[in-house]
C-alpha cells in the first residue's frame, strides 16, 4: 500500500508540475496570436497557424488536467479507505474499552456484594 500511494504523489507531483509551465506557455502563445492578429502585415495564415499551436497546447494542457484529476480522485478514495478503517478500529477499541469497564465493574460489585455477607 505504501508504495502505491508513493507512485500516486509521485504522479500528482509529476503531474502538477506540469501543469504550470504548460499554462504560462498558452497564455504566452494566446498572447502572440493576438499580437500577430494585430498587426497589419502579418499574413493571415500565420495568425491561423499561431492560433492552433495555442489550441493544440491547450488540448494538451486539457489531457494533463483530466489525468491529474483521475489521479487525484484515487487518493482521494484511499485517503477515505485509511480514515475508515482507521475509525472503525478506534471505535471497536473503545467498545473493547468500555465492555472491559463495564465487567470490571460488575466483577467488583459482586465482590462487595459477597463481602456485604
Amino acid at each position: 500500500m505504501a508504495y502505491f500511494d508513493e507512485r500516486l504523489c509521485k504522479d500528482i507531483k509529476v503531474l502538477t508540475e506540469m501543469l504550470t509551465p504548460l499554462a504560462s506557455s498558452y497564455r504566452l502563445m494566446v498572447g502572440a496570436a493576438d499580437e500577430f492578429n494585430k498587426v497589419a502585415l502579418v499574413h493571415r495564415k500565420d495568425v491561423e497557424n499561431a492560433i492552433d499551436r495555442a489550441d493544440e497546447l491547450g488540448h494538451i494542457i486539457d489531457d494533463v488536467q483530466e489525468r491529474l484529476k483521475k489521479v487525484l480522485r484515487i487518493y482521494l478514495k484511499g485517503v477515505d479507505y485509511k480514515a475508515d478503517v482507521v475509525l472503525k478500529d478506534e471505535l471497536e477499541a473503545l467498545l473493547c474499552e468500555k465492555t472491559e469497564w463495564e465487567l470490571q465493574n460488575v466483577v467488583k460489585g459482586v465482590i462487595l456484594d459477597k463481602n456485604d455477607d
